[in-house]
């Protein structure tokens, strides 16, 4: 009898040891799950604030997201949702900080997002892409090129750059090679989902600066083979010689104005900077021949302001032009209109169209037999 009521005994202890247990779990679930809801409410505040264009406030609430946010250690473990939410929390707030030109700010939490290692690939590459862009905008920044374009969504800021900054920048810059850096992130973009049309065309944008012609040509031709009508959003001369080339129309106002703010790119055994693979040929043909040239020289003799020839070769005062979209009738009146200049004012000249192109030394050798020996 005294076995049975000491049996009970502990049997009731340890049924009311497992309720207490139950009930302190319940609460504790409950209270976390509370605290998930305020988090996630304080981020929809912030989202609200950053489409507001109230970046800074924004990051402050974003900030205090992730400050209730109840799980600081194995998230993943103990919340499904959670690598979404701190996902999104740190690409939201290196999103703004981007938007305020806070560069460094914004790879950091590009960063952050990317250390979240159950992020879903979507989510991984649109963080690759922000932390990419972002190193490049440095470069321009530096450079002095900063501008609204693929890489940057026009805003009013006051905020300012000290010169001391900005020095800080280019040291920076000759240790790490920011459009190396920026190559890096869009080549892990692309590896990541191959089908992401904007990750290629941003590696070869980045392989055409670092002069690596051949990956460039690779990266573009993964670009047209996604979507041919992809537009060229920085003005890349070799993306529309590839489309040329592979039979892609493209609008004659596009190339036109591409042509005139098209900056130089292609590198010669001169170091000059070029705007095409044929003016690349061009160059080193004159080098390999001791021929010296000015490139992109303005004719102040012309008519016009800034009339410019590709290149003149003052031992032979020649002036030699590359016409690569003589095929198009809106470019033959700006093509006729050059040669007239010419012809008025006397000055020897041969032009490369896009058909001489193919062969294009020998055409070289060809057209300027009347004023040198080759």
């Amino acid at each position: 009898m005294v076995m049975y009521h000491i049996k009970r005994f502990f049997e009731n202890q340890k049924k009311r040891f497992a309720e207490r247990k139950k009930e302190k779990e319940k609460a504790e679930s409950f209270r976390e799950t509370e605290e998930m809801r305020k988090a996630e409410e304080i981020k929809r505040e912030a989202d609200r604030l950053a489409q507001l264009k109230q970046y800074q406030t924004a990051i402050e609430e974003y900030n205090k997201a992730l400050e209730f946010y109840p799980y600081k250690g194995n998230e993943q473990d103990l919340f499904k949702n959670a690598a979404e939410f701190l996902f999104k929390c740190n690409y939201n707030m290196a999103a703004c900080y981007s938007y305020l030109d806070s560069f460094n700010e914004a790879i950091e939490h590009f960063d952050r997002a990317l250390q979240i290692e159950m992020a879903d690939d979507e989510n991984k590459v649109r963080a690759l892409m922000g932390k990419g862009s972002t190193y490049y905008r440095k470069k321009l920044f530096i450079e002095g090129r900063y501008r609204a374009g693929a890489y940057r969504i026009s805003m009013d800021t006051d905020w300012e750059v000290s010169d001391k900054m900005v020095e800080g920048f280019r040291e920076e810059d000759r240790k790490k090679n920011f459009i190396g850096l920026a190559h890096d992130c869009f080549t892990k973009a692309a590896e990541t989902d191959r089908s992401h049309i904007e990750a290629w065309y941003n590696k070869g944008h980045m392989e055409v600066l670092m002069n690596k012609i051949k990956n460039a040509v690779q990266s573009f031709d993964n670009v047209v083979n996604l979507n041919k009508n992809y537009e060229n959003k920085e003005s890349i001369a070799l993306f529309d010689e590839i489309k040329r080339d592979r039979g892609v129309q493209i609008k004659a106002s596009e190339i036109m104005e591409r042509s005139e703010s098209a900056e130089p790119t292609f590198r010669t055994k001169t170091g000059h900077l070029v705007r095409t693979r044929a003016e690349v040929e061009i160059a080193n043909f004159l080098f390999d021949n001791n021929l010296l040239f000015q490139y992109n020289t303005v004719a102040t003799w012309a008519d016009k302001d800034d009339f410019r020839a590709s290149f003149y070769i003052p031992k032979l005062d020649l002036y030699i032009d590359h016409h690569p979209y003589d095929y198009l009738k809106e470019y033959q009146k700006v093509m006729k209109a050059k040669l007239k200049q010419y012809e008025k004012h006397k000055k020897k000249h041969v032009y490369i169209t896009s058909e001489d192109e193919k062969n294009i030394e020998e055409t070289i050798k060809l057209k300027m037999k009347p004023y040198a020996i080759l």
